[in-house]
């Protein structure tokens, strides 16, 4: 069968390697010009690291990751240990680890795993309509591209997204700004262990080293700012910082004067509320993963590992429906195509909306966007936190993943 995937994002990459390891073709096309990674790095939790080795690329991952096996939370002036635990019995629970990656490395990865399947750059998706035997999607240059079924990873910013949902889709401005980019360890050396991922909270505010390789850390500043109110300019990124965490802990400091504003990124945290649907099963040939489906804020570390689970879901959905790759697609029965959809919306489509609100509900109160008091007291919870309960938060959200992903 012919897929016709749009967005060269994790998500599209990572379905159109899934269903390349059925023998299905598949054809990616990117709006951009050139493929680069928006961000220094992700945290790829275990259950998106279940998916990359059910991808064949764990030893990959695992050579080039950083090496994350503590978690601690200090406060953000004197550096007061609130909590410090291994992560360890949480892999051992879940049986698999995390692995914080940079995202040229993850990139690279998935593109070379995806070839020889083609990627058409600068082809900028608006349209897509049905036959009763195909899909026919239509691009800005006029060109179109037509397809047995379309899997639309077109990011936070679809184009797609309202045909498949019939509706006007907004995002939502989460409440904060985000900065980040990678940083050498050797500039933290008896400040910052290397293998302990390590976030320092107060005034609503956030700052994190995050292990990402054997050399760097990946960084970032939360800040609740209104929307469109934090200087945009890279030249600017230092000075605003230094007002925002001049008077924070001599490592927050140390990194403010260290940063390269040239290899950072500036967010502003957006997400969307759950979608009426994430599939279009009037034509039975289109559906929605990863940020045009449920795009989260990053508080909890799964917008890349649920795009990867959607795209493993559609994978074995396929295998489920015995779409054949060999099938002509004159032959090919719509309704199954429907099953598929309706299946892929039942197993998708409430997790994904779950996690977005409590991505959302955690972001609140780290970052001081609700009731000022919840904050505080969250701050009184951590210095009593032995591990146990932010660890069960975590097993709670991987083990939800897919049961398939845990069989051989």
């Amino acid at each position: 069968m012919k897929v016709c995937i749009i967005g060269a994002g994790m998500g599209g990459l990572a379905a159109s390697i899934a269903l390349q390891q059925d023998d299905h073709e598949t054809v990616v096309y990117e709006r951009v010009s050139d493929l680069r990674p928006v961000g220094a790095a992700i945290s790829v939790w275990c259950n998106g690291v279940k998916v990359l080795a059910k991808l064949g690329l764990l030893k990959q991952v695992e050579r080039v990751s950083g090496q994350m096996n503590r978690m601690s939370y200090r406060k953000w002036d004197s550096g007061e240990v609130y909590c410090d635990f291994s992560l360890l019995p949480l892999y051992e629970e879940v049986k698999q680890r995390a692995y914080p990656i940079a995202r040229a490395e993850l990139q690279k990865m998935l593109l070379d795993a995806n070839a020889p399947a083609p990627i058409h750059l600068q082809k900028r998706a608006v349209s897509y309509s049905t036959s009763e035997d195909s899909v026919t999607v239509s691009f800005e240059d006029g060109t179109t591209e037509t397809a047995d079924f379309v899997v639309i990873a077109d990011g936070t910013h679809s184009k797609l997204r309202n045909q498949v949902t019939k509706t006007e889709i907004e995002r939502d401005y989460v409440g904060y700004v985000n900065w980040n980019g990678p940083i050498e360890m050797k500039e933290f050396e008896g400040l910052i262990s290397n293998d302990n991922w390590t976030q320092f909270v107060g005034e609503g505010k956030r700052v994190s080293f995050m292990p990402m390789s054997a050399t760097h850390y990946y960084f970032f500043f939360d800040v609740p700012l209104p929307l469109s109110s934090a200087p945009k300019r890279p030249e600017e990124y230092r000075s605003t910082l230094a007002k925002h965490f001049g008077h924070w802990h001599p490592a927050v400091q140390r990194l403010v004067e260290r940063l390269d504003p040239s290899k950072m990124a500036r967010v502003e945290i957006h997400d969307t509320k759950k979608l009426p649907t994430l599939v279009d099963l009037e034509s039975g040939r289109a559906l929605l993963i990863g940020d045009a489906a449920h795009a989260t804020c990053p508080d909890l570390g799964q917008g890349g590992c649920q795009a990867f689970e959607d795209a493993f879901v559609l994978q074995q959905l396929f295998r489920e429906h015995r779409i054949s790759p060999a099938s002509p697609s004159t032959k090919l029965d719509i309704e199954t195509l429907r099953a598929v959809l309706r299946d892929f919306q039942d197993q998708r489509g409430d997790r994904t909306a779950e996690l977005v609100l409590r991505a959302r509900k955690r972001s609140g109160v780290t970052h001081q966007l609700g009731d000022p008091q919840e904050t505080l007291d969250w701050y009184e919870e951590l210095k009593t936190e032995d591990g146990t309960g932010i660890m069960r938060g975590m097993i709670k959200t991987i083990l939800g993943a897919p049961a398939q992903l845990d069989h051989p």
